[in-house]
């Protein structure tokens, strides 16, 4: 599996000599950004999850920089961003708003978008009433957002580390396995 991903992923070091990313090398340049092994990959897929959660067009650059001095996998992290997609986002904001529930109180119904009395002549007045009854979920959503980033921390990062155990026990009994016969 190790093998596969070092194969298929760029190198660091034409990542590095890209001349648009060259000043960077400094603090890219470090190994450990780099190297395949079981705790980078999962710091960096947790990295990449909970920075996935941010709205906007950030999200990869903030996971490498987060990932930058926690000596995290870059590619892990900027990877693991995309647990947020444009089939993901909804039901997990939804799922967001719902936990955040639990502790401000608030009721499930707001969730669902108000009545937005738009006419077709004026489609560009949708973006700003949806942006408004974006802000409007506030609090809750925040919380929820939190509480579902450190869901999301715990699961990726342990379930990273314990699949990763298993593919290289598996690994390492197949491969004695066949030195016997």
């Amino acid at each position: 599996m190790k093998r596969l991903m070092r194969d298929r992923l760029p190198k660091p070091e034409s990542i590095l000599e890209n001349r648009y990313l060259n000043w960077l090398k400094p603090w890219l340049g470090h190994p450990r950004l780099w190297h395949m092994h079981r705790g980078s990959v999962s710091l960096g897929l947790a990295i990449g999850a909970v920075t996935g959660l941010i709205p906007g067009p950030v999200q990869i650059l903030l996971a490498v920089i987060i990932a930058i001095p926690l000596r995290a996998n870059v590619l892990a992290a900027a990877a693991g961003t995309f647990v947020t997609n444009p089939l993901t986002f909804i039901p997990l904001y939804m799922l967001a708003f719902s936990m955040g529930t639990l502790i401000t109180g608030e009721k499930l119904a707001k969730l669902a978008p108000p009545d937005l009395n738009i006419s077709w002549t004026e489609p560009w007045m949708l973006v700003p009433a949806m942006f408004n009854w974006f802000v409007s979920l506030g609090p809750t959503l925040l919380w929820g957002l939190a509480l579902l980033g450190i869901a999301l921390v715990v699961v990726i990062y342990f379930g990273t580390r314990v699949i990763w155990r298993i593919v290289v026990t598996r690994m390492w009994r197949t491969r004695h396995l066949r030195k016997r016969w």
